[in-house]
């Protein structure tokens, strides 16, 4: 009996177990499960919302979509800084660090227990899928979990059925400028997602790490003259579809991609421009919520729409 005994109180101290998104850490252990929660992370807030996981705080930002009724919720800061007096105002029992936020974890985790996510660039969907398992795993949500899983694995089975044998090119446009993004890149998950052959090889992991030089200095300049050889040969290559994130249409702003992509005198006499193979992502969806399960099925749903 002493045994058993000590067996539940063992048991029950460990109540909850919640693994580091992408390996970032140990997981986090809490004596029960959380039911204050608080996340600067609007994939983790997508997830959460799918799986009926309630959450108490969100950072400033524009709710569409699915996740429109947070708009209602208590902000506690913004995607960068968090508002640490309300915090300690609301106690929350776990806090969602965000990738904006990671600067603040040391101050989050003095608040609350705190955790953060990432997923790999590299395998954006078996990161997606890890994720919403584990939080379905921690909140007794499995059910919801694979469900939403499923729903996720089904859309992207037909969209690569659509793309097979296609190829693309990623291209990020701001205030005029486009940037490639290659596989293992920030957005080089649109390839993988959709299905599309790169015609870009993969990014080489150390560079990708290198932080973003000072505007105007030497190693800026270098970096610029990379990207438009990369942009260049990316071009040459003629994709078969363009996926292009208009990065001025965050949060309702002025959409000038197509534009930029118009007068552009190599982009505009591709084959995928000339046919109209051309998808705009939806700039919030990629730009901001991300990583979120329903998030993802729902751009991998748009671009079946569109490439079909």
């Amino acid at each position: 009996m002493l045994l058993a005994a000590s067996a539940l109180a063992s048991f029950s101290s460990f109540a909850f177990e919640l693994p580091q998104g992408n390996g970032l850490g140990a997981p986090l252990v809490l004596p029960a499960t959380p039911e204050k929660i608080v996340t600067f992370d609007l994939g983790v807030l997508d997830t959460l919302h799918t799986l009926g996981i309630p959450v108490v705080g969100v950072p400033s930002s524009t709710y569409e979509g699915a996740l429109a009724g947070f708009s209602k919720t208590t902000v506690v800061g913004t995607l960068f800084e968090p508002n640490y007096a309300l915090l300690k105002q609301i106690k929350p029992d776990l806090i969602i660090a965000g990738g904006r936020t990671q600067k603040a974890l040391p101050e989050l985790q003095n608040i609350a227990p705190t955790i953060s996510f990432s997923a790999d660039p590299r395998a954006f969907l078996s990161s997606v899928t890890a994720s919403t398992e584990a939080i379905g795993t921690a909140f007794d949500k499995q059910a919801q979990a694979r469900a939403a899983v499923s729903k996720l694995n089904g859309t992207v089975e037909q969209l690569h059925a659509v793309t097979k044998g296609k190829t693309g090119l990623f291209l990020f446009v701001i205030n005029g400028n486009v940037m490639t993004h290659a596989p293992g890149e920030r957005f080089g998950y649109a390839y993988e997602l959709s299905g599309l052959s790169a015609v870009l090889p993969p990014a080489d992991p150390a560079a990708s790490a290198q932080p973003r030089p000072e505007p105007g200095s030497p190693a800026a300049k270098a970096a610029a003259a990379k990207r438009a050889e990369t942009l260049a040969k990316a071009t040459q290559a003629d994709p078969d579809w363009l996926i292009v994130l208009d990065r001025g249409a965050i949060n309702g702003g002025k959409k000038t991609a197509a534009d930029t992509l118009a007068k552009h005198p190599a982009l505009s006499q591709t084959r995928a421009y000339k046919t109209g193979h051309v998808y705009y992502a939806d700039p919030n969806a990629w730009y901001v919520v991300t990583t979120g399960v329903s998030n993802v099925q729902t751009i991998a749903a748009d671009m079946l729409e569109a490439m079909k």
